[in-house]
């Protein structure tokens, strides 16, 4: 139940509301560290929800985040009703999400002061060719992707992870290019699968395979994953391990895809290791990136060890910009290694 402290809990939940500049109320629950006073919070964090989808969509992803941080933590996250869904007031119509953007930010100026770090995850409305899809991958699980068909039924379908916890206007730019070229696209935001993937227990590569295996059940056709900056990691994992993906683009960094431990299981460390892995993509190809002048965009060693480990087809491209005629290009280059 929304607003409640659950037993043994790092956190409490705080519900309100926030009153926009055109007078309608936003419906919130702020979830804090447990001991941690406003003055001692650091960041806050807004989990926006994708329309029509309310707050129900975020309230998993924040508890398990700000759990994590341990009842003295000092990143509080909070979750919201867009205008017109949920609890929130607002004719059905009224798509005006910036002011309720503007409102939130507002109200966290007001109430924690402007110093404090902020910052907003996702946003609230895809382009008019994006629409919202949850595939249901097991009990209490979904995938939340971004759906962009093509017109063409029966064309190339790409899984495009976002970098964790940041579906921006340019992901969704990019999704909306991909699918105009000819491509049927869903795009995801890792890190929300992820958090409420591990709601109940922790993630392991198998259960990781066995959720992928039943979305491409449901979407009908087995995918090629492209990966941005950490995502990426999560792109040659699924590539690796379930062989009826058909390739796999890995942008960036990699290594720290696996790095939560409120997330995944480390026990043993080894089990997310891709170098352990990545032989397994041949003979499907892959292209590993590097992205010049991304603060992500990639890790010398890293990489270097990754592509000594794959096999063949393989390239290793070197870009400033993850445009969508660079991504065209690596996907005809892929299938002409299939065809």
């Amino acid at each position: 139940m929304i607003g409640r402290l659950k037993p043994d809990y790092n956190y409490t939940e705080e519900p309100f509301g926030i009153l926009t500049d055109d007078e309608l109320y936003l419906d919130c629950v702020l979830v804090k560290p447990r001991d941690t006073s406003d003055e001692d919070l650091k960041v806050l964090r807004v989990w926006v929800p994708r329309y029509p989808l309310t707050k129900t969509s975020t309230i998993a992803c924040a508890r398990q985040e700000v759990q994590s941080y341990g009842p003295n933590g000092k990143i509080a996250h909070l979750v919201f009703d867009l205008r017109g869904t949920g609890e929130s007031e607002g004719a059905m119509l009224d798509k005006d999400f910036t002011t309720d953007l503007k409102s939130v930010k507002a109200w966290a100026d007001e109430r924690f002061g402007s110093q404090i770090n902020f910052g907003f995850l996702g946003l609230p409305e895809l382009s008019k060719g994006g629409r919202v899809n949850l595939i249901p991958v097991r009990p209490g699980v979904v995938m939340e992707t971004y759906y962009y068909p093509t017109a063409e039924p029966g064309k190339p379908v790409l899984f495009y992870l976002s970098t964790y916890g940041n579906f921006d206007t340019q992901d969704d730019a990019l999704c909306l290019s991909l699918s105009r070229a000819g491509y049927e696209v869903y795009g995801l935001d890792p890190m929300r699968y992820l958090l409420h993937a591990s709601s109940s227990a922790l993630l392991t590569p198998k259960q990781l395979v066995e959720d992928l295996e039943i979305a491409c059940q449901i979407t009908g056709t087995p995918p090629t994953i492209i990966g941005q900056p950490i995502s990426a990691g999560l792109a040659l994992l699924w590539t690796a391990l379930y062989e009826p993906v058909q390739g796999v683009i890995a942008i960036g960094r990699v290594g720290s895809a696996f790095s939560a431990k409120h997330i995944f299981d480390l026990a043993q460390s080894h089990n997310f290791s891709l170098t352990r892995y990545i032989n397994r993509i041949t003979p499907r190809p892959l292209t590993l990136v590097w992205q010049d002048g991304h603060p992500l965009g990639g890790d010398k060693r890293e990489m270097a060890a990754l592509y000594q480990a794959s096999g063949e087809p393989r390239q290793l491209q070197r870009t400033a910009q993850i445009s969508p005629e660079f991504l065209l290009a690596q996907l005809q280059w892929q299938a002409s290694t299939t065809g």
